[in-house]
């Protein structure tokens, strides 16, 4: 028989970025047992448990490394058969001499005493058979109900649960050997490394009655736990453990369904993996089983792209954009997510039996509520204890893997134990201290700069050293939560943003950079054509009274801290190195921030004065890049005219001269209309970019714009499709990933494609008449824009 590997919980893959391996095979058990350490006790318990078949010692425990007695072990075999309701009947019986009537066991041991396997009634000419007895006694009519079970006893018991007697077992040195030959083969015996000779203790006794309800009963295909009314089902991938349904406290939701469970709780680690639910008589769930063979890999990945995503350390993975994304417990299309990823996002894969990603599941962002904080400079790891003795785990620090030498003081982590990853954050943010919920002496959550922060257990003691009102430095996991408190000149953040909006009496809203804090906001001194100057703008953050932001603006250039070039191929900023995961956004004047791809970057350099902001890392990478106008990707490109726009005033209607640019969408395409004083010659094509700022009921107005280059006369074969580029007798000019293409015969847009290049080809494939248009040169990162065909 097959070797049974089903559990009810699994450690999460723990994988080095660079290989595959299969999840392993051990439990990561929950359960309402506060005492059980052992993962597998612990899952089998817990089922055990909701079956009714045990209920503890008292006060949460189960004393698993207590032994058990045959009396102890008689009950809990008849309570796993369903016929602990007849006990109270076999209580005034007398069987055993030394089982007397005050014994709390007499009741199961005479009922269990009285159930016989095997047999056969006679018929059609055959002798009956005798069958076996459940359990017997030691042979001078007593039966030892105190004395510690040995594992052949409690074997021998189970497998005539199953239907086997004496004579379906073959001799052996001992009386008991031919059970547990027959018990290992039918998987009783799994996780156990026991003889028959053996003592069990509490915690391998719930292992063995586990086993039990999954082996086959004699002679059927049938599970065990099937005749106590539960059912096994396929339970497709496991999307959240902590969902919520009507009429429940605690329910699991997979891609089958959300069912209700009495469970202590399932491993956060399980989600993300295909396995069936075990469902109990009502249909409540009892356990989640991971499927065998199941290939996985967890990784950190530094670049997202439309069909592929570049792993940190260089490695790229092929991802159709109609891959399967599972994510907050929906499933969704990579297509459609990939542009909105952020570097850094955990993320598990999960491939199919021919090596290809057949689904992600991108983890919940939510770290444990268990965190520590580096309170001095360290000296070695310190933060082991996290890890509870496990070795063999992965440091990644602000999502690059790391060494213990990369963490410094104030740095913060938290463990993930399915991953067998230490993630440590050294993120901060400096502010004042504005509000509490619900106490000072128990905060759960706080305001700092209007944004509400919830605060980790291992934070309540530091926040009490402050007061409402104090400017402090919260010290923050990887995902937001606030894991210690510390004064500014012990550390400070250094949170940058832009202006995404002031109102007229001068409230701000600023979009931090880093994407897990989000946005900001408070009271400023700007007003009126100060405050619109500031939109668009990059800026430090901070703030030091109640309810109010001071904004600093970010400049390009040495006065931002920028000094030498980016060398774009070697991934330098004046010699220093970027780090694999750096985050590059990308603005044009007053536009809005926009993250872009590295790889979107074409230019051979790019000089300090279009680097409006750069940051480093603890190791003096840098790892946040802000451009100003390099890549040209933030454009709207195709053909430009002059409008109008008329808004009133107090001084009367004023007209407003605008850029209209007409571009790519079906049938008639799409229309751009800008305020801005452009002087437009007549056909030009070029792009423009969107102000933050807008008319008073109108458009917004020009942050910038471009005209194109044409070049005409180019031929079909000039294109490379595969390396996107179009090589013309002075250059090679890379496509950009969004080219909008016309057809000038007909008037009409190629836009019957999602994909740019799929639109592209279907423009060749009309004509070998082809004219190009593009920004600048190659060397300046220039790209074709737009193309004509006639």
């Amino acid at each position: 028989m097959k070797k049974r590997t089903w559990l009810s919980a699994l450690l999460a893959v723990a994988l080095l970025v660079s290989m595959l391996v299969m999840p392993s095979a051990s439990a990561a058990g929950n359960s309402a047992f506060t005492d059980i350490t052992d993962p597998d006790q612990a899952n089998a318990a817990e089922m055990l448990r909701l079956l009714g078949v045990v209920n503890g010692t008292g006060g949460g425990a189960f004393r698993p490394q207590g032994t058990l007695t045959r009396g102890e072990f008689c009950k809990m075999t008849v309570e796993i058969m369903g016929r602990g309701d007849e006990e109270p009947a076999q209580r005034s019986r007398t069987i055993f001499t030394d089982v007397s009537s005050t014994h709390w066991a007499r009741g199961y041991i005479n009922l269990a005493a009285s159930i016989t396997v095997g047999g056969s009634a006679g018929g059609d000419g055959e002798s009956s058979t005798a069958g076996t007895r459940l359990i017997m006694g030691v042979g001078d009519g007593s039966f030892q109900p105190d004395r510690v079970i040995t594992c052949g006893e409690a074997v021998t018991i189970l497998m005539r649960v199953l239907g086997y007697g004496d004579g379906d077992v073959a001799g052996g040195l001992n009386w008991y050997d031919g059970y547990m030959g027959l018990a290992s083969s039918a998987g009783l015996l799994d996780k156990l490394n026991l003889t028959g000779a053996s003592t069990i203790s509490r915690g391998q006794a719930a292992i063995l009655f586990y086993n039990l309800l999954f082996a086959k009963t004699k002679g059927s295909d049938s599970l065990y736990l099937t005749g106590l009314g539960c059912k096994v089902e396929d339970g497709g991938i496991l999307l959240d453990v902590n969902a919520t349904l009507a009429g429940s406290n605690t329910a699991v939701k997979t891609t089958t369904g959300t069912y209700k469970t009495d469970r202590a709780g399932l491993d956060e680690n399980l989600e993300g993996m295909q396995g069936d639910v075990v469902l109990d008589k009502n249909d409540k769930l009892l356990a989640f089983q991971p499927k065998e063979n199941i290939t996985s890999r967890a990784a950190n990945v530094a670049e997202w792209a439309y069909n592929e995503a570049r792993l940190t350390g260089g490695e790229t993975l092929e991802l159709p954009p109609q891959t399967t994304v599972y994510q907050d417990g929906e499933k969704k299309v990579y297509e459609e997510l990939w542009q909105d990823l952020k570097p850094g996002t955990p993320v598990t894969f999960y491939y199919t039996a021919e090596g290809k990603v057949g689904y992600l599941f991108l983890r919940s962002a939510s770290a444990s509520d268990t965190a520590m904080v580096a309170r001095s400079v360290p000296s070695g790891n310190p933060f082991t204890a996290l890890t509870k003795g496990e070795g063999n785990y992965q440091i990644y620090k602000n999502g690059m893997p790391a060494t213990v030498n990369d963490i410094r003081q104030y740095d913060v982590a938290t463990y993930d134990s399915g991953a067998k990853v230490m993630n440590i954050s050294d993120l901060r943010l400096t502010g004042m201290y504005e509000n509490v919920y619900p106490n000072t002496d128990t905060p759960a959550k706080i305001w700092v700069m209007g944004k509400e922060l919830p605060v980790l257990p291992c934070a309540v003691e530091d926040l009490r050293n402050f007061k409402i009102g104090d400017t402090l430095t919260l010290l923050l996991t990887n995902d937001g939560k606030v894991a210690g408190v510390v004064t500014t000149a012990a550390a400070k953040g250094n949170a940058v943003g832009y202006v995404e909006s002031i109102t007229e009496d001068g409230k701000a809203t600023v979009q931090l950079l880093d994407s897990v804090l989000g946005k900001v906001e408070g009271k400023t001194s700007y007003r009126k054509d100060s405050a619109t100057k500031m939109m668009g703008e990059l800026v430090t953050v901070s703030s030091n009274k109640q309810g109010q932001l001071t904004l600093t603006r970010l400049t390009g250039g040495s006065s931002s801290g920028v000094t030498g070039k980016l060398d774009v191929a070697a991934r330098t900023l004046g010699g220093t190195p970027l780090a694999d995961n750096v985050a590059v956004y990308e603005k044009v004047g007053s536009s809005k921030l926009q993250p872009v791809k590295y790889s979107q970057i074409t230019a051979v350099s790019v000089p300090a004065s279009k680097i409006l902001y750069a940051s480093k890392d603890y190791a003096g990478r840098y790892n946040v890049l802000v451009l100003n106008d390099v890549t040209g990707d933030l454009y709207t490109y195709g053909f430009m005219s002059k409008g109008t726009w008329k808004t009133d005033s107090s001084l009367g209607e004023i007209v407003n001269s605008t850029v209209i640019v007409t571009t790519s969408g079906k049938d008639e395409g799409t229309k751009l209309e800008l305020v801005g004083g452009v002087e437009v010659p007549r056909n030009a094509v070029g792009g423009v970019v969107a102000s933050l700022n807008t008319l008073k009921d109108g458009p917004a107005k020009i942050a910038g714009y471009v005209f194109l280059k044409e070049l005409d006369g180019v031929r079909r074969s000039a294109f490379d499709m595969k390396a996107k580029t179009v090589t013309t007798t002075d250059m090679v000019l890379p496509i950009s990933d969004n080219v909008v293409c016309y057809n000038k015969t007909t008037g009409k847009w190629f836009a019957e494609h999602e994909e740019a290049m799929d639109n592209l080809n279907a423009a060749r494939a009309f004509s070998d008449n082809i004219t190009i248009y593009y920004d600048r040169t190659p060397e300046d990162g220039g790209k074709v824009r737009m193309v004509v065909v006639q």
